[in-house]
């Protein structure tokens, strides 16, 4: 007997011997050893299963993103909650495990597979917990180093550059009374950095009074804006009604949505952004008022002049400071921190410890999210209240999202290092887009060396002259 053979066989018996489960697979995703006690768990026997390919064994497995990502288990990074389908496992209450995943390679570097080591029962619920804990305090941490950076700016969760040069113009803008226009995406916060701009002015002590220019039918945003009179109109009420630059007097006046304004309407705001005076309807005295503006919208104001839709002197006026809001796809690194953040508040409301799977979260940041941040709290209260496990999965997603996951069917439609490497070259190109094709910042964007990626590039084919094309 060699000595490479006896060690093999006091490996092996280690194997069998231990409480958890091991189980490994080819570059291709296909089964080639599994310990006994895993095969015990899954209730299933080793010959029926070794040669399959895994999501045949395991639906939900995320062996194949390990294997796409080429992950190497560094600093623990891979341990996470693996669920387990109806009828996979042989005790129906135990729906999960704690799995620790890594890629394999041989000496030349070359992907040659993966293994997992699984955690069961008791041991899976301490190292679950343990896992929960550590999330809470990232999340808690990155939450108060997002708000340590502006302290009225809160609510903008996230660490992508964009968004902190985007609170640093924002806190500029509060030393001032000059009027800001926010240009942005729907549900890119274009209120939420209005009101921090005031809280963090000279008015905070104020009213924040907020309007929606295209909530309000034309013939009744007059009266809204600048107050009416009694007696104005029929049904106008008795001593009139004062407008919302009457009510936001001393603080900051948000128009939210202002290129749904009415041409004709457009000449008023102007005039009274000129003499800090409004006339209420049916009235003919001017009101002083001391009103900070904070206009906001989704269009494209400098067409809408080119159209004659919108006035080019009142763009003038508003347009003093311009702020635009950063879409999420555009910071996919802040996806996962306001998925956590969003989940551990709806946690603390109803007293769970709910988790996102890998999986999740590998939709999570592929998805574009064209809704932005709306529509990702949108879908992790919806994945949150049709989830009855201790792990938000795939199932608990919306189609359009839940479609994004990596699958068994989609791995094995080719070779898999052709898909791992064209994925990889699409995530390099897009990564140095948003970076202005510079190769420092994308590194560091995608937490490798430059170095290494100016290997991948040169692997790949990729080149800046090729993206700029």
């Amino acid at each position: 007997m060699t000595e490479d053979h006896r060690y093999r066989l006091i490996f092996e018996e280690f194997l069998d011997k231990t409480e958890d489960g091991f189980i490994v697979v080819d570059r291709n995703g296909l089964i080639t050893d599994i310990n006994q006690n895993y095969c015990d768990f899954l209730a299933k026997r080793r010959e029926d299963v070794v040669g399959k390919p895994i999501g045949s064994v395991i639906t939900t497995t995320s062996m194949y993103d390990v294997l796409a990502r080429r992950h190497r288990g560094d600093g623990g990074s891979g341990v996470y909650i693996q669920p387990y389908g109806q009828g996979e496992t042989r005790d129906e209450a135990e729906v999960y495990a704690v799995a620790n995943r890594f890629c394999i390679f041989d000496e030349t570097g070359e992907l040659i597979g993966a293994a997992a080591h699984m955690k069961f029962r008791q041991r899976a619920v301490d190292t679950a917990r343990e896992i929960h804990e550590a999330e809470l305090r990232y999340y808690k941490e990155a939450y108060q180093e997002s708000l340590s950076s502006a302290s009225g700016f809160s609510d903008l969760i996230g660490k992508d550059p964009k968004l902190l040069e985007l609170k640093r113009a924002g806190a500029q803008a509060a030393k001032t009374d000059f009027p800001v226009l926010i240009t942005g995406e729907t549900g890119t916060g274009k209120e939420v950095v209005a009101k921090a701009i005031h809280l963090e002015s000279d008015r905070r002590n104020g009213p924040f009074v907020a309007v929606n220019c295209g909530a309000i039918p034309d013939n009744l945003l007059e009266s809204e804006l600048f107050g009416y009179e009694e007696g104005a109109f029929t049904g106008a009420r008795k001593g009139g009604k004062p407008g919302k630059f009457q009510l936001a007097n001393g603080g900051t006046l948000f128009l939210d949505e202002i290129g749904d304004m009415p041409f004709p309407l457009q000449v008023k705001l102007l005039r009274v952004l000129q003499d800090q005076k409004v006339e209420r309807v049916g009235g003919e005295n001017p009101i002083p008022v001391d009103v900070r503006i904070v206009a906001a919208t989704r269009q494209d104001l400098q067409q809408m002049m080119s159209q004659g839709r919108f006035r080019e002197d009142l763009y003038y006026r508003l347009a003093v400071i311009n702020i635009e809001t950063i879409p999420l796809r555009d910071r996919p690194g802040d996806v996962i921190l306001h998925a956590g953040c969003y989940l551990n508040e709806l946690n603390r409301r109803y007293k769970t410890q709910i988790m996102l799977s890998d999986r999740v979260k590998s939709c999570l940041r592929v998805y574009p999210w064209p809704g932005n941040v709306r529509e990702l709290q949108n879908v992790i209260a919806g994945a949150y209240a049709s989830c009855d496990k201790v792990l938000i999965d795939v199932e608990d997603l919306p189609p359009k999202v839940a479609s994004r996951a990596p699958t068994a069917q989609s791995a094995g439609s080719g070779r898999l290092a052709d898909m791992v490497d064209a994925y990889e070259a699409e995530v390099i190109r897009q990564t140095l887009r948003r970076n202005n094709q510079n190769v420092r910042a994308a590194a560091q964007e995608l937490g490798v060396e430059r170095s290494l990626l100016y290997k991948k590039m040169r692997r790949l084919g990729i080149t800046i002259k090729r993206i700029l094309r």
